[in-house]
């Protein structure tokens, strides 16, 4: 069942609580258990705290590479671990897969109640004896999965190349963020077996992860099984979490990319934002949506509805744990150009800096968002769900029950806060501008 809009308007007190219990084992694995008793089924999701973040020069793409690698065996699973959870009625993707960003890697399935065993088995098995099976086959077949996705997501994909391009441009060298989290293709087809087993003995350990069980259980016969399945997987040495500070662009930044794929030209704007979780990043999130977020926007009915120079606009406060980025893009209509498109979206970012942002589009995008941030919890697991959220709390801030705090610092955003972000944010001085234009067409640019 989806939240209407309104609930997301309720008082603090009538939020939904997710009740949980965190411990940790000797050896470093952190466990947190949230009972759900609604459906006969329980979420397993395990975060290891590496991503992007801890690449080193030369190694681009490697959290990413391993992740596909946890999905090729282990000594006891056997090579092929979706069919064990297809075998006990979850299949692959939305109810089973792992994801890899800048900060970290997770892997979740969603299990029948009976079967949480299997799912404990599987990524211990996983935590502890991925090496047992680990041979130059296997890692040969997944670089080269790896290798391709980057072309079929950014190479061959409309618009990828400038994504590439801004990952480079936000956070150059020696930026671990360099190259995005796909890496590039001659790095990732330079991994040998002892990198991979280096990066595994380095981050896939007990005290390097958190796991997150959420559903129909009781956690009487539960913390037997955690214990059972990861107790005895040793201790690595301890991780040091980075801070790495995102440097400023060193003026006004501007380049004209020829895209091969794309049909139409776009503009895409970019500033240096805030971290995730930073105080400021709800004012981004709401400016963001006020911006470019749906046809009552400022930028869709002023680009695209009014005077129909776009096809499409969007904005977005990308937080990560090094960083983020404010970005806007519009796609341009047939027959007109990235320099028409470029004054208008100027003269809407001047008008919010100097008279900034009405009360009532400020409360439609707190809506909105917190809307998103409520449907989340009604499911236990998969992408964004439950146990999802208990894990990102968990990363970022130590602190799996940070629902509450989360909604509040929303709830709390006034017009005031949205126009001092937009001023301290979107500078004239020290931006991104990129021209995207199909290959082969004569580039018109923008100022």
């Amino acid at each position: 069942m989806l939240l209407p809009l309104a609930i997301a308007a309720q008082v603090a007190a009538h939020d939904p609580s997710v009740p949980f219990e965190k411990y940790q084992l000797p050896n470093g694995l952190t466990v947190i258990l949230s009972e759900d008793h609604r459906l006969p089924q329980v979420a397993v999701d395990i975060w290891y705290h590496v991503g992007a973040a801890n690449q080193v020069p030369g190694k681009s793409g490697f959290a990413h590479l391993f992740e596909h690698m946890m999905f090729s065996g282990a000594k006891h699973i056997g090579p092929q671990p979706f069919k064990i959870l297809e075998s006990v009625g979850t299949s692959a993707g939305a109810m089973a897969n792992g994801t890899t960003n800048e900060d970290r890697t997770n892997y979740f399935e969603v299990v029948p109640a009976t079967e949480l065993p299997t799912a404990l088995w599987l990524e211990s098995d996983r935590m502890a004896f991925l090496l047992d099976t680990l041979d130059e086959k296997k890692l040969a077949v997944q670089r080269d999965v790896v290798s391709n996705e980057r072309r079929q997501s950014y190479e061959n994909r409309p618009y990828g190349t400038a994504q590439l391009r801004e990952c480079d441009l936000f956070f150059p060298k020696p930026h671990p963020y360099y190259d995005c989290v796909i890496g590039t293709i001659s790095e990732i087809q330079s991994a040998s077996m002892d990198d991979l087993r280096s990066f595994f003995r380095q981050y896939y350990a007990p005290n390097n992860a958190s796991l997150a069980i959420v559903g129909n259980f009781d956690p009487a016969q539960v913390k037997p099984l955690v214990e059972k399945y990861f107790g005895d997987i040793p201790r690595q040495a301890d991780v040091v979490v980075p801070n790495i500070p995102q440097p400023p662009l060193p003026g006004v930044v501007q380049e004209t990319i020829q895209d091969q794929v794309a049909k139409v030209p776009r503009l895409d704007l970019g500033w240096v934002g805030v971290r995730q979780y930073d105080p400021d990043e709800p004012a981004g999130d709401v400016l963001a949506y006020v911006l470019g977020n749906g046809k009552a926007s400022r930028l869709y009915q002023e680009l695209v509805q009014k005077r129909q120079l776009a096809t499409d606009v969007d904005a977005g406060n990308d937080t990560m744990g090094q960083g983020g980025i404010f970005g806007i893009q519009a796609t341009v209509k047939q027959g007109h150009t990235t320099k028409e498109i470029a004054p208008v979206v100027y003269q809407i970012l001047d008008d919010v800096k100097k008279n900034g942002v009405t009360a009532d589009e400020v409360d439609r995008a707190k809506r909105v968002i917190l809307a998103g941030k409520l449907r989340g919890i009604e499911r236990i697991g998969g992408f964004g769900g439950k146990a999802d959220l208990l894990n990102r709390y968990q990363t970022y801030l130590g602190d799996p029950g940070y629902l509450s705090k989360d909604l509040e610092r929303y709830r709390a955003v006034t017009p005031d806060a949205v126009k001092a972000f937009a001023n301290k944010v979107l500078s004239t001085d020290h931006r991104m501008i990129l021209d995207i234009e199909p290959a082969g067409s004569a580039a018109q640019g923008s100022k």
